[in-house]
């Protein structure tokens, strides 16, 4: 199959959630389809940006518009908010550039995909009517933008925009042939929110390179450890982009193991470590900000943590962090909030208040079973259902009309 997917930003250094899905599950696919990801991306004005991602999978940004590009910067001024993709939908007249791929890729393209509604009602229309559509939604998006525009400047402008945004929403899914979300919870809510009761809807879920077991032994670990500067005390370990949920969500947590008395040292991987904290309290533990790390770094410093912690309080869809810590078999400390998207039990610590959070600690710190059991179950559950391989199999044979069966 040829296979055209849409993006509003280029995908490629994978730095967050959204640009590691496109890489990992696209590049998982066979690689007998002909794979293009085409994006519209406000900050690529010099010319087009092409690249191969694998063999089977070439990335096309065509310059974009000036005017899109001023544009971006008026409303981003104007509101205090990163709102390049929903005016996609709304404002862009986007590029001749770009419009000559979109129109030129989607005449040769067997299945044509959206990923994120913004681009699929510039695309949609446009296609023949042997094309299947596809929405694959990373997030419900009218839910996510909703909490997200309430820091707006302008409520009133954003308020118009979040009604472009449900319109946008419901029609790349009324639209599409086929429907895909991250979890159950976003499928149903996608039945709540537009009625697509006859719509065929399948999970494909976020998911992680799960690895062979590589864990440290104790002399690797302390002197990764010692590298770090870091002498004493249990060792937890952060993944996140400066997305703001990430972001409110670590700042949130911090105070929270404050408060349970950790004094040990929390590693902060990505590029929330440019996130502004200036206003942020003191902490009584220490904290190493280490910024964007490649995947084999990261996987160090995984294996050289105690814990994960994965204390979630905004946001939607499921977070790939979450499958990393899964897949590489270090204790999580969750509460209800992060945990959604994975149904199973007993893999992960609870922790929803300080409390909780000192007694998940406690047991770490006594080196309990409870730590073992849970990193094990978790990595179990990731080996058989979070696997990028495996979810890129189940999703090409939805997408061929096979049967197919996606965990539940």
């Amino acid at each position: 199959m040829r296979i055209l997917v849409l993006s509003t930003f280029d995908v490629w250094p994978p730095r967050d959630g959204g640009q590691n899905r496109y890489v990992n599950l696209w590049c998982n696919f066979s690689t007998e389809h002909e794979i293009t990801i085409l994006a519209y991306d406000f900050r690529n004005l010099a010319g087009e940006r092409r690249y191969r991602l694998a063999d089977h999978v070439e990335v096309i940004v065509p310059p974009a518009s000036y005017g899109d590009a001023r544009h971006f910067h008026y409303m981003q001024n104007r509101t205090g908010l990163w709102l390049h993709d929903v005016l996609c939908l709304t404002d862009y007249s986007f590029s001749p550039s770009f419009l000559r791929r979109l129109s030129e890729k989607v005449s040769q393209c067997d299945v044509l995909v959206a990923s994120h509604p913004y681009l699929a009602k510039v695309a949609f229309p446009i296609a023949s009517s042997r094309v299947t559509r596809v929405y694959e939604g990373h997030n419900v998006e009218l839910d996510i933008k909703s909490n997200y525009f309430r820091s707006s400047r302008d409520t009133s402008l954003t308020r118009e925009l979040l009604e472009a945004v449900k319109y946008g929403e419901d029609f790349a899914a009324r639209q599409a042939d086929l429907v895909t979300t991250v979890s159950e919870d976003d499928k149903i809510r996608l039945y709540e929110l537009y009625g697509l009761h006859t719509k065929p809807i399948t999970t494909v879920p976020n998911g992680a390179n799960i690895r062979p077991s590589n864990l440290l032994g104790l002399e690797e670990s302390n002197e990764v450890r010692a590298s770090l500067g870091i002498k004493s005390g249990l060792v937890g370990i952060f993944l996140g982009s400066s997305y703001a949920a990430n972001v409110e969500s670590y700042k949130r947590g911090r105070e929270m193991l404050h408060a349970a008395e950790f004094r040990g040292t929390m590693l902060l991987v990505g590029s929330i470590a440019e996130a502004d904290r200036d206003c942020w309290p003191d902490v009584g533990f220490q904290e190493r900000w280490l910024g964007f790390v490649d995947s084999e770094v990261r996987d160090v410093l995984l294996s050289t943590a105690d814990f994960a912690l994965h204390l979630i309080f905004a946001g939607a869809g499921t977070n790939l962090k979450m499958f990393d810590y899964m897949g590489a078999g270090v204790p999580i400390l969750a509460n209800e909030f992060g945990r959604r998207g994975v149904s199973h039990d007993n893999w992960c610590l609870f922790a929803e208040d300080a409390q909780e959070l000192a007694t998940a600690l406690e047991n770490l710190t006594r080196k309990t079973d409870a730590g073992v059991n849970v990193s094990a179950t978790a990595r179990q559950i990731a080996l058989a259902e979070f696997d990028w391989r495996s979810i890129a199999i189940r999703f090409e044979r939805f997408l061929s009309s096979e049967p197919l069966s996606f965990p539940k």
